[in-house]
Formats: C-alpha cells, sequence, structure tokens
C-alpha cells in the first residue's frame, strides 16, 4: 500500500526535536517493515535544510519519502505555506506516486480536509485521521486551569484547531485517538461514532531502545548512582520535590536532568540546589534530541517520574526498554512491567526512601522487555492499524 503521512514534525538531524520522537515517525519504520511504501509530508524546511537544499530524502531503503515544507515562526505557520503547501504536494503524490490513502496527524492538513469535505464524493481515496488531542479540550483544560489564553490564540489558533478537528471528524471514516480520554473528547465534542475511533495509544522503537549500545558520559565518577528525569521539567512533574530529595539520599546518588523548563521553575530548583550544596550532584544537559536520548537511558540506573498526574508516557517505555528500572506516580499500566514501580507521595523524604529501596530490587530485564514488544512497540501498533485500515478500505 502506499500511504501519505502529513505529519508537521518529523526528526532528522537538521531539526532539534527533544527527547521522544513523535509516534508519526516510528509508526513510519514499523509500517515500512510490513511492506508500505510511506511518503511524508512534514514542516521540516527550516533554515538549515533550506541552505542545504534539503527538500526531499529517502529513508529505510527507499521505503520511506520525506519532503520537507517551509517551517515559518509559530504564529502563521498553521495558516500559511506548510498547510496550503500539503494541497499541492497531494495532487502531485496521488497521481504521481498512485497514494492509497492519507494518514493525517494534527493540524497541518486542514486546508487539504477542507478540499476533501467539499468533493468527497469526487476524489474518494481514504483518509484516517488522528487525534493526539483536541483543540476544545486543550482549550477547556486551560480555562479550567485558571490561566488565560492569548489573544492571537482565541481569534486565530484555536477557532482554526478546531475547525480542523471537526473537518477530521466528517471527513474520515475512521479516526484515530492516542489515549481513552481524547477519544472521549472527539466522541463529546464533535458527535464521532464510538465505534469509529479507534485507540492506538503511545509506543516505542524495540530496536533502538535497547539495553546494548552507545551511552552518554556525564563526568560523575564510576561508582556513581544515576538517577535522571526528563522531557518536561515541570511544576505538574515536581522537579522541584525531586531535587530537594537528594538531600536525603547518600553522596554516590546523582541526579541528571534534561528538557526544557517551565518558565519560573528553572530559577526555584537553582535555589534549592544552592542552599543545600548539590552543585555537584545534580546535573542539567539541557534537550535532548531524539536521535541521543537512547543513549541517555543506557547511562542511568533509574527514571525518577514523580507526577501528579499524566498519561503513559513514551518517556517511561523507552527507560524500560533500555534496561532502566523507572519510578514513577501518575498512573498505572493496563499490563504490569516487573522494573516499573508506582511512587504515591512526592515528599522529598519519602521519595528518598523510595529511591533507596527501589535501587536494592534485582531487576527483571527480559521479562519487561518481553512485556513491551508485545503491548508497547510500534510493530505491534502498526499491526494494530492494518485492521483499521481495512476497516476504512
Amino acid at each position: 500500500m502506499n500511504i501519505l503521512r502529513i505529519a508537521y514534525d518529523w526528526p532528522d538531524e537538521n531539526v532539534n526535536l527533544e527527547s521522544t520522537a513523535l509516534g508519526s515517525y516510528e509508526l513510519s519504520l514499523a509500517q515500512a517493515k510490513l511492506g508500505h511504501k510511506i511518503y511524508i509530508l512534514c514542516a521540516n524546511l527550516n533554515g538549515k535544510n533550506l541552505r542545504e537544499k534539503r527538500y526531499h530524502y529517502k529513508l529505510k531503503n527507499q521505503q520511506i519519502e520525506v519532503f520537507n515544507l517551509l517551517r515559518l515562526p509559530k504564529f502563521i505557520q498553521i495558516f500559511l505555506a506548510p498547510s496550503v503547501f500539503v494541497l499541492f504536494y497531494y495532487f502531485y503524490l496521488k497521481f504521481k506516486k498512485k497514494i492509497d490513502l492519507i494518514h493525517i496527524h494534527g493540524y497541518l492538513g486542514v486546508w487539504f480536509l477542507f478540499y476533501k469535505f467539499i468533493f468527497g464524493l469526487v476524489d474518494r481515496t481514504v483518509v484516517i485521521g488522528q487525534y493526539e488531542k483536541t483543540a476544545k479540550g486543550n482549550e477547556l483544560a486551560i480555562l479550567i486551569q485558571g490561566k488565560k489564553i492569548s489573544l492571537f490564540s482565541k481569534i486565530f489558533e484555536y477557532p482554526i484547531n478546531k475547525f480542523s478537528d471537526l473537518l477530521m471528524s466528517k471527513v474520515c471514516k475512521d479516526v484515530v485517538a492516542v489515549s481513552k480520554g481524547v477519544s472521549d473528547e472527539v466522541s463529546k465534542f464533535y458527535k464521532k461514532d464510538s465505534s469509529r475511533i479507534h485507540i492506538l495509544d503511545s509506543a516505542i522503537d524495540t530496536e533502538k531502545f535497547k539495553r546494548d549500545g552507545k551511552k552518554y558520559d556525564f563526568k560523575f565518577d564510576k561508582k556513581s548512582i544515576i538517577l535522571a528525569s526528563g522531557d518536561r521539567l515541570s511544576k505538574r512533574r515536581n522537579i522541584d520535590a525531586l531535587v530537594e530529595s537528594m538531600c536525603f539520599l547518600p553522596e554516590e546518588y546523582k541526579l541528571v536532568l534534561w528538557g526544557i523548563w517551565q518558565e519560573g521553575l528553572k530559577s526555584k530548583v537553582d535555589e534549592i540546589i544552592s542552599k543545600n550544596g548539590l552543585g555537584d550532584r545534580v546535573k542539567y544537559i539541557e534537550k535532548i534530541s531524539y536521535f541521543k536520548v537512547d543513549e541517555i537511558f543506557r547511562s542511568i540506573d533509574m527514571l525518577i517520574l514523580p507526577f501528579s498526574y499524566v498519561g503513559i508516557l513514551k518517556v517511561v517505555i523507552e527507560a524500560l526498554a533500555s534496561g532502566v528500572k523507572v519510578l514513577a506516580g501518575g498512573f498505572n499500566f493496563r499490563k504490569r512491567i516487573p522494573d516499573a514501580y508506582l511512587l504515591d507521595d512526592i515528599e522529598p523524604q519519602y521519595l528518598a526512601r523510595r529511591i533507596l529501596y527501589v535501587d536494592k530490587l534485582s531487576q527483571s530485564y527480559n521479562e519487561t522487555r518481553e512485556i513491551i514488544k508485545a503491548y508497547y512497540s510500534w510493530d505491534a501498533k502498526a499491526k494494530d492499524l492494518e485492521e483499521i485500515y481495512r476497516k476504512s478500505t
């Protein structure tokens, strides 16, 4: 099958996507293994790719072809060049490459969906829409938290995102949601028949994330027990409590943080580090590219995510598949994984005691990895998607 995938972000060496890659990338790799030809439309034509004239390239023995659309500043990127160009590329690929099915992730396909809404009786190419979130649900969550929505978002961003969500529900016979919560929002806000909404939750590339391979050098001494937390450094993830817990752990325990800081949190964490003399035990290594994050996991002993509330994150599964124990709060697995341990409190002293307890436990790497392959690998998800495609064609 020739599949056209439309997704704004796509990792390459000239696009610095921190930490975990978007599922569209890993899902494409898994679908290529099944013999599909995948064509990608993404907004990766940034300054560096433009200077290198990297408009188009191929991956995985030419099974995946990537077309880079112009990446513009955030306040105009959705409305102008990338989403408009999608329609022109679609016509080229449809007739030149004989596209069988289109899979859309997010809002980059808004004008293509508008075209299909009008001319769907003439152009009967099957479209699968994927909801990573819903604009209405996201807007409502912000308002419930008492936060303000910017004037630009209120006037331009949310209206067009809602329009895209609505079009996707109308144009696509079947849609995919990344969680039960998102599925419920699609059904509630856009009146989509729940039997046509399929949940395809988070997964990982098990060939990339494994215990053997290149490691990252943190420059700690060899006796160090390295703890880590990363991807997003926010108050919701209680990074300040984690850093404070280091005060109650022996000197050999070190902590590595990576990712993007929530505004105002870094100064609070820096104050905790300075006040308690933790400067040589806590290290921040900024954003980590998707192409390097597996090296981080192989180099740590425990990933700690003291969340208040969250869905199952890829970072958790990636760490487990890499041979790392995970201590986390805020969610449950649908299938128990031996090396994953839950937190029920984020108080720093309790957190330290829990870290010491988990550190002493033996690992069950082989059993953990087999469970991840069966339930949380993109190879398994790609096979699930085959059935969704079959139902929609």
